[in-house]
């Protein structure tokens, strides 16, 4: 996997700064409402209550905003998935890019509530036994790794059913990891990149603060790409197991 060309995507397009820039208005805009409402809030000493109601349009907002953005990256992984030499995608979009990016986010609570669901269990039954200051405990040694298990299968997982054009591929645990196995240290460089990418988001404060918005929308677009290109290298040698028949995952699209 070429790292610089996953690192250079997003500014290949000769349209990037307004396709990067939406996707930046849209992590910007449920701060820029959530913000003015809460030092309002303050200000009138209205109580948490107030503040709780006033807090629930942008959260809801903030979702939405998410769900598109999801749902842009889902359409952004389609093409890189066809083709590594893709552009952005323009936002042309945007109801279908909300519909498909909420089933993805749901995907992805549902993957994470096993082991929400075993946190709070095992939380319960330490505090039931009596032991309120050991609740940490199974946060450590189970929730954790469990978290941390779920974490290195979701991006497989997400593009197994984004390669399939089907969204219960990413609970066909064997599949995906079979996949995986193929070469762990190409699907590993992809959390490196992944990371790095994030990492030099940072420095988008520099550009007056809000140029992190900027870098970080840039961040997500190069985190696919990685993955994208790992993906393809993983599947190369032949379709993915369980997989829609000889012609590999991109195959009938």
């Amino acid at each position: 996997m070429d790292l610089g060309r996953s690192f250079a995507f997003p500014f290949r397009d000769p349209a990037w700064v307004p396709r990067l820039g939406v996707g930046a208005l849209l992590e910007l805009i449920p701060l820029l409402l959530a913000l003015p409402l809460a030092l309002g809030a303050f200000e009138t000493r209205e109580g948490t209550p107030r503040l709780l109601v006033m807090l629930v349009f942008p959260a809801v907002l903030g979702l939405a905003s998410r769900w598109v953005q999801l749902g842009y990256l889902r359409r952004l992984a389609q093409a890189v998935l066809e083709d590594p030499a893709a552009r952005l995608p323009r936002w042309d979009r945007f109801e279908q890019d909300l519909t498909e990016g909420l089933k993805l986010w749901l995907v992805t609570v549902a993957l994470f509530l096993p082991a929400l669901g075993v946190a709070a269990i095992l939380v319960f039954l330490t505090l039931v036994a009596g032991v309120p200051a050991l609740f940490w405990l199974p946060l450590l040694l189970v929730a954790a790794p469990l978290v941390v298990a779920i974490t290195v299968y979701l991006p497989a997982a997400l593009l197994t059913a984004i390669a399939r054009r089907d969204l219960a591929a990413a609970f066909d645990v064997g599949s995906v990891w079979a996949v995986v196995a193929r070469d762990g240290g190409l699907y590993l460089l992809g959390f490196v990149v992944a990371i790095a990418a994030e990492v030099l988001a940072q420095f988008g404060v520099l550009a007056c603060c809000i140029g992190i918005f900027f870098t970080r929308f840039a961040a997500h677009c190069v985190t696919v790409h990685a993955f994208c290109c790992a993906y393809r290298g993983l599947t190369a040698a032949g379709p993915v197991p369980g997989g829609s028949g000889a012609g590999g995952p991109f195959g009938g699209q």
